[in-house]
């Protein structure tokens, strides 16, 4: 039964949330309008603090409840809320509901401590500890009033579905030991308000308010560390309401609001469901929460009108209407033909012909005083004054003319020596070349960097160059050291063989694994390198004498298409 009622609530939920969604974004409303039906809104949260009260089968005490909500509207008369709710409630009721004939002796709890027996007399009471949390559809009563934009004063009624959670003690005991009731006289009980008025009060004067006890639950007695103390109910919700504005920004309301339980717990929100001894009560305890509300509404003004509850749906038509009824009759009359109608022409007798500006006044384009169609010269230069045709009278500035000109870049022309810089050849760039893993022979690829070399040392005769040799990490230090040296030989040996360079210009170097451009202890094809720069002053390196009799591979390696030429 519980599932079933957690499942027709989530779909109530979802139902109302997506035809409400798409009731909004339905596009194909007031297509031909030009404005929006429904102004951006804000919302409003808000806080509240009552009078909370069980009506059930003891007659309730004062109680009080707080609680939260937050509201968004739908439209203008339909909004959703969620509402959260705490409230403690109390009861005492001045009729003898113990002995072995009457309710408590039904009641496993007062059974178990002694009230259900024989004559005792026991007096039921009750606090109750109880939190809401509800979904709740709002209509507002007053939605389509027309005589004012924002109304002062809304009216709703709501309903809606939650879960709520409860706890319910008594105050059974005083200290340790059932209470003693056999003073408290009932006589009469029956027709006199006062004798039920005088038996509370002796109830208040006995009862220690202490609500030790864990009261009966709908499988009957539970302990103080039972997790059933609180137990998670389905409830329906319904009220009534009005708020009053005090500003744009808040208002404050008058809520009353009942709500029923379904399920085993139903009727026992305070504690009592015996009639007597054999029978329940016929009816659920209803959980009732009068209130006053403080609400304020969320967003801000400029951009966002109040929520739409205080908005009539009404005012953007009037306001529209009002603009424009308020709107001038057009009248496309131009008496003087200047292409300025008169209802915005400043100037309704323009002489034929002269052009106007767009108030519909004749230009004077540069404020010489007379105008475009009588001026000779409607552009002049200010500063100047003008004659009697608008011509400004600008005296000669002597500016150098073109002869003036061509004679004094002849001049200069004439003494100009250009000077060129001698570059510092130790400052040149070189290219390098690389190598494939464990060979010293050229790559195709890198013939285009060598001749780029030899172009360059051609050029300059007198430049030595240092051709230092490279790997990367993978050998030993001795085997590395000798493939460097490889390396840089082969650099050479092809820079003279090919480029007929002298020998003497080069300077052989070798470094081996040491200053890796990548920090890679594995094959890395930028470290596989013969570093070229113009020689200082570097001394030629003989072959490495550490053990190795030789080092990776030789001989020229090409690729791509021999068709090609390479």
């Amino acid at each position: 039964m519980t599932r079933k009622i957690y499942s027709l609530f989530v779909l109530i939920l979802c139902v109302s949330l997506c035809t409400s969604g798409i009731a909004q974004d339905d596009d194909t409303s007031y297509q031909g309008l030009k404005f929006s039906s429904q102004p951006k809104h804000q919302s409003e949260i808000g806080v509240n603090l009552g009078h909370f009260m069980v009506l059930g089968d003891i007659q309730p005490r004062l109680g009080w409840g707080a609680g939260v909500h937050f509201r968004r509207a739908f439209d203008y008369a339909f909004a959703w809320r969620v509402d959260f709710m705490y409230g403690q409630g109390r009861g005492l009721e001045p009729r003898n509901s113990g002995g072995s004939e009457r309710s408590a002796a039904a009641n496993s709890v007062l059974r178990d401590l002694g009230y259900g027996t024989g004559d005792t007399q026991y007096f039921h009471n009750y606090r109750t500890e109880y939190t809401s949390l509800t979904v709740q559809g709002i209509w507002s009563l007053n939605s389509f009033g027309y005589k004012k934009k924002s109304r002062k004063v809304n009216w709703y009624i709501f309903a809606g579905l939650g879960v709520d959670r409860f706890q319910t003690y008594y105050d059974a005991l005083n200290g340790n030991v059932p209470y003693n009731y056999d003073a408290i006289s009932t006589v009469g009980l029956e027709n006199s308000r006062d004798a039920r008025q005088d038996v509370r009060d002796e109830l208040r004067d006995l009862l220690d308010g202490d609500y030790e006890t864990p009261a009966e639950i709908g499988s009957g007695r539970r302990d103080d560390d039972d997790r059933e103390g609180f137990r998670l109910n389905i409830h329906a919700n319904a009220g009534l309401g009005v708020s009053f504005k005090l500003s744009e920004k808040i208002n404050i309301g008058l809520e009353h609001q009942v709500s029923i339980l379904f399920g085993n717990e139903s009727d026992l929100i305070d504690g009592y469901r015996w009639r007597n001894a054999t029978d329940l009560t016929q009816y659920r305890d209803l959980v009732n929460y009068t209130n006053i509300r403080v609400n304020f509404n969320i967003g801000k003004k400029e951009e966002a009108s109040e929520p739409l509850w205080w908005v009539s749906p009404l005012g953007l038509l009037a306001d529209d209407l009002a603009e424009v009824k308020a709107r001038p009759i057009l009248d496309m009359t131009d008496t003087d033909k200047d292409g300025v109608i008169d209802m915005i022409d400043q100037e309704k007798d323009t002489r034929e012909g002269c052009a106007v500006d767009t108030r519909g006044i004749i230009l004077d384009s540069d404020g010489d005083g007379i105008v475009d169609c009588d001026d000779d010269e409607p552009h002049s230069p200010p500063g100047y004054k003008t004659d009697t045709k608008g011509i400004a009278q600008v005296p000669d500035p002597g500016y150098t003319n073109e002869s003036d000109v061509n004679r004094i870049v002849d001049a200069k022309l004439g003494e100009f020596k250009a000077t060129m810089p001698t570059p510092d050849p130790t400052n040149w760039f070189l290219p390098m070349v690389h190598f494939d893993l464990d060979r010293y022979s050229i790559k195709s690829s890198e013939f285009a960097k060598l001749h780029h070399i030899a172009s360059v040392m051609k050029l300059n005769p007198s430049v030595r160059v240092v051709a230092k040799g490279h790997t990367d990490r993978l050998a030993g230090n001795c085997y590395n050291d000798v493939l460097s040296f490889n390396r840089a030989n082969a650099a050479i040996d092809y820079l003279v063989n090919k480029y007929n360079i002298a020998r003497d210009r080069f300077v052989l170097n070798w470094g081996g694994e040491n200053d890796a451009l990548v920090q890679s202890n594995g094959s890395n094809l930028i470290n596989r390198r013969v570093e070229f720069m113009v020689a200082t002053d570097q001394s030629e390196m003989g072959r490495p004498d550490c053990g190795v009799s030789n080092a990776g591979s030789g001989g020229t390696k090409y690729s791509g298409n021999k068709e090609a030429g390479y």
